[in-house]
Parts: structure tokens; C-alpha cells; sequence
């Protein structure tokens, strides 16, 4: 299986990298062999990225008449509040990487949700677009108890403080300005984000919110997933305010490590992991949110919500990486793709 690396690496520490990761592991689960280089023998091509080599290394699949799974990670609407320019350019990115899926012989993507996207007639999408997870290691990211000192102790805070994490690029359609906000509503919570943006790429709104954030905030920065397993399994909450997503990677791990979590109410969580069921969840959007945000995380620190932590790690372990391996070996059926030799 040739799953190339290319100009993938520019996306290596977001979620389509993981992503990435992730197929490798599944892959070779299933007996196959992984090459990166496209000028070594390959029975089929795997690509993930909405970058230009993808229209090329599609190309170059046809000449030596091999099958391409196309991985539909990106939509129109999950790049629009992302970087300088995005929303002005969201119509041609969509076209673009309309182009892109129509390039395979099979298109796949992470939920139902996304489906319901990429499925829509202005992607012009005729082949059978299949729904896989990206799926989480379970085993790797689990809960644990001594995680909850290690995290504060490398954060250089007392033992006793409460700690609300989440994790992704900073932009807006991640939440971080509501995120910030409701951070300096609750003083007495240490809020702390994981990964970041290249300043070239980040936006006045993100950077200002950023440089303004109060005392309580912290920005560790892009970190190790040793460092992010202790995060998620030692801290208070999960506060996940994104406002648009494809599936969540970090919120999967999240989930696997037993963290409590607090989700806004959007389309693709509302019914896959709902409110007082699996996870918590705030509605809305506006000046409004944030203030409704610290209500029900102050009332989720305080132990006044339900533990739904046992439900999380169950949806957590649905989308383990051996069962989203058997589903992959499912498509390859389905498409007619075998192991050669």
C-alpha cells in the first residue's frame, strides 16, 4: 500500500497527520506492507491531503493502473474560520478538493456527518464514498490515575488546581476566542491548549485573544503524545468548543482517556455522542456562549453533572484501531483490493 509522504508532512502535527498515522498502523495490522516513495512497487494508493502532489500522485496512479482510495478528511465548511483569507477562499477550496475525491476509485471519510457533505451534489462525487473512522488506540490512550500529579507537576501548578484542557490549532473554528472567554470567567481554573499555528497563518482575532488571555491561561504549545495522555487523563475537563469538525482525533483520545467532556451542541456530536449521555453539551453561539459555557463546566467541576466517563470510554473503544482495521479490510473487499504475493 503506498501511503506517500509528499507534502503530507506540512500536516503533520494536525489532525489529518494523525490521521495518517494512524492508516499506517491499520494498514500493516492487516498484513500489508507500507511504502512511502511512488516509485516503488505499490498495489494501491492511499491519499489524504488537500494538497496539490495529491492531483499528481492520482495521476500518476492511473499510468501504472492502480486503485486510489481517496480519504475525504476536508469540507468547505471545516476550512472556513480557519486562517487569514479562509472564508473569502472556502468556495474554491471546496471546489478544490471536490476535484481531488473525484480522483478515486473509492472515497472515504471519517462519520456519517462528513458523508452527508462531501455527499452533496456540488462535490460532484459519483464513486461509493465509504464512512471509516480515524479511529484512536485505546490501549495507548487509557485512563490513569497517577496522570493527574504528573500533569500538574509539569505545569509547575499545586496539586489541588483544577485543570480544563483542550487541544487543537489555534483559529477560530476551534473556539478559541469563546474558549479564552469563558477562562476569564472562572479565575480560579487553570485553562491550558495544546498545539498552536504558525504566526504567518494565524488571524488578528486568534492572536489578540491569545496575546490578551488572562493568567490563568496556558499555551504549552505543540507537545509530545506522551505529555497529551497525561493531559487528557489527568485533568478536571475536556472543554471542546469547536464549532466545526470532520470527527475530533483529540476528542476520540480525550474520550479513551476517561476525561470528563464538554462539547458545543453541533451536528455531528449531537446525535453520535449526546448531551447527558456520553458527553455534556452547551448550545449556541454569541456573545451569550461563553457565560452558559461557565455555568455548566463550573457545574461539571463541582461534580453536579453525571460521571459519564464510562459512556465516553465505550464510544472511545468503538472506534479502537483493531475494529476500525476489520472495517477498513471490509472496504478493501468491497473494492476489490487484495494483498499481491
Amino acid at each position: 500500500m503506498l501511503m506517500p509522504r509528499g507534502l503530507s508532512r506540512i500536516a503533520g502535527q494536525s489532525g489529518i497527520g494523525a490521521a495518517i498515522r494512524h492508516q499506517e498502523q491499520i494498514v500493516r495490522s492487516l498484513g500489508h506492507e507500507v511504502v512511502t516513495s511512488p516509485l516503488r512497487p505499490f498495489d494501491v494508493m492511499h491519499l489524504n491531503t488537500p494538497f496539490p502532489d495529491t492531483l499528481l500522485l492520482s495521476r500518476w496512479a492511473r499510468l501504472r493502473r492502480r486503485p486510489v482510495l481517496m480519504w475525504a478528511h476536508s469540507t468547505e465548511e471545516d476550512f472556513r474560520d480557519s486562517f487569514t483569507g479562509a472564508n473569502r477562499i472556502a468556495p474554491l477550496f471546496r471546489r478544490w478538493i471536490a476535484l481531488l475525491y473525484r480522483r478515486g476509485d473509492a472515497v472515504i471519510t471519517p462519520t456519517d456527518y462528513s458523508r452527508s457533505l462531501v455527499s452533496q451534489p456540488k462535490y460532484g462525487i459519483r464513486r461509493r464514498i465509504h464512512v471509516l473512522s480515524n479511529g484512536v488506540d485505546t490501549s495507548y490512550f487509557r485512563p490513569d490515575p497517577s496522570a493527574r500529579d504528573r500533569l500538574r507537576t509539569s505545569l509547575g501548578l499545586p496539586a489541588d488546581t483544577r485543570v480544563v484542557m483542550s487541544v487543537g490549532i489555534q483559529m477560530v473554528r476551534k473556539g478559541i476566542l469563546d474558549w479564552v472567554e469563558v477562562a476569564r470567567q472562572m479565575p480560579g481554573v487553570t485553562f491550558v491548549w495544546y498545539g498552536r499555528t504558525d504566526p504567518r497563518l494565524i488571524t488578528k482575532d486568534v492572536a489578540a485573544a491569545i496575546a490578551s488571555a488572562p493568567s490563568n491561561c496556558l499555551f504549552p504549545g505543540y507537545v509530545s503524545a506522551e505529555v497529551l495522555r497525561d493531559a487528557y487523563a489527568g485533568c478536571d475537563a475536556f472543554c471542546f468548543l469547536t464549532k466545526e469538525e470532520t470527527e475530533g482525533i483529540v476528542l476520540l483520545e480525550a474520550l479513551a482517556c476517561g476525561a470528563p467532556v464538554l462539547l458545543r451542541d453541533i451536528p455531528i456530536y449531537h446525535d453520535w455522542l449526546p448531551d447527558g449521555e456520553v458527553t455534556h453539551m452547551v448550545p449556541g453561539d454569541g456573545p451569550a456562549f461563553p457565560a452558559a459555557v461557565r455555568e455548566k463546566l463550573g457545574a461539571l467541576l463541582s461534580g453536579d453533572l453525571a460521571d459519564l466517563t464510562a459512556a465516553g470510554r465505550a464510544a472511545a473503544e468503538d472506534v479502537d484501531l483493531g475494529r476500525v482495521a476489520e472495517r477498513l479490510a471490509g472496504i478493501y473487499r468491497a473494492e476489490g483490493v487484495q494483498r499481491k504475493g
